[in-house]
């Protein structure tokens, strides 16, 4: 008798538990469904994705929502599954926080710079480099530093595309050495990890004007983007760049060479140049996706090439190679 007792009391616990309701899944979650769409139907090129994108939402789908948190998690990591270091899934309570990093972005296009996380030790390292080739003394305009070589060549240093103020920066700083009679510039980008789409196009319309940039989507036609403001001096120009020259800092050098307005020296850039778009979700969390690639206003995208230099010189020497090219500049007739 105590044998079928114990018999029936195991068949009651298993179904009991059968009864009880499986936890949700996170693909249940309306959020989910909107964030996945939203890659399949906006992303630039999902056969360049590290995942098949309709097995990622039925895997990440799948995990239970069993804490408050389980949706963002799990879109973040979905979104991290992609692979190209742009994209990225920020939930509502970290908005803030990265507003705070990169200023009020609303929700219009970045080009990715390398995860935001890293620009600062990036920025370090590009200071680094600079400060070894660069005028023993520097002036600062916002972001900017900037100071006059003995043969009269000016020196720009570009940190980064991220920081307010740095469009302005380099505004003041082109007129400052050219009022102190600077007989050509030198635009470092060297270590530049990129940044926002608008910052790029101002940089540009320091030194030259018109239409020099197109984005590539598969989702719309090419989008083309202006030089913004008039330029400030028409001085020789040449920009440096390394392999550490990423996103905008990237398109900003490739617009000034395909347009004739710049040089460029030292080793071929990054090669990265995926046009971000934050997007606006309902419940206050944003996706930050690559949209389209950047491309000059003809001619291939930079995105895996990068920007090849017309003088192609260890980057740690390329100060000096620019400045021997302006002083022939100077002294030619």
């Amino acid at each position: 008798m105590r044998r079928v007792a114990t018999t029936l009391l195991a068949v009651a616990c298993i179904a009991a538990a059968l009864a009880q309701p499986s936890p949700a899944r996170i693909g249940d979650d309306p959020r989910f469904d909107a964030a996945w769409r939203l890659v399949a139907e906006r992303y630039w090129d999902l056969t360049q994705a590290a995942v098949d994108w309709d097995e990622a939402r039925t895997l990440f789908g799948a995990r239970p929502n069993d804490a408050d948190d389980a949706v963002d998690r799990g879109l973040e990591e979905l979104y991290a599954a992609l692979g190209d270091d742009h994209s990225r899934y920020v939930p509502a309570s970290r908005v803030d926080a990265l507003r705070a990093e990169l200023g009020d972005l609303p929700c219009v296009g970045v080009f990715g710079a390398a995860p935001w996380d890293a620009v600062h030790a990036q920025v370090g390292a590009a200071a680094a480099l600079a400060a070894s080739d660069a005028p023993a003394v520097l002036r600062t305009s916002g972001p900017i530093a900037y100071g006059r070589f003995p043969d009269g060549v000016g020196y720009v240093r570009m940190d980064d595309l991220v920081r307010a103020g740095t469009a302005e920066g380099l505004r003041r700083a082109v007129l400052d050495l050219a009022d102190a009679g600077a007989t050509g510039l030198i635009l470092d980008l060297r270590g530049n990890p990129g940044g926002r789409l608008v910052t790029m196009m101002q940089a540009a319309g320091v030194f030259t004007r018109g239409f020099l940039w197109r984005a590539l989507t598969r989702w719309s036609l090419p989008l083309p983007y202006p030089a913004l403001g008039s330029p400030a001096t028409a001085l020789p120009l040449v920009v440096l760049i390394d392999g550490d020259v990423h996103s905008a800092a990237e398109g900003l050098a490739g617009a000034l060479q395909a347009n004739g307005r710049a040089r460029i020296v030292g080793a071929t850039s990054a090669g990265n140049v995926e046009a971000v778009l934050p997007f606006c979700l309902r419940d206050g969390s944003q996706a930050w996706l690559a949209t389209g690639v950047l491309a000059p206003l003809r001619g291939a995208t930079w995105e895996g090439r990068g920007v090849e230099p017309d003088v192609t010189v260890d980057p740690r020497t390329a100060a000096e190679t620019a400045r021997a090219l302006l002083r022939n500049d100077a002294t030619d007739p």
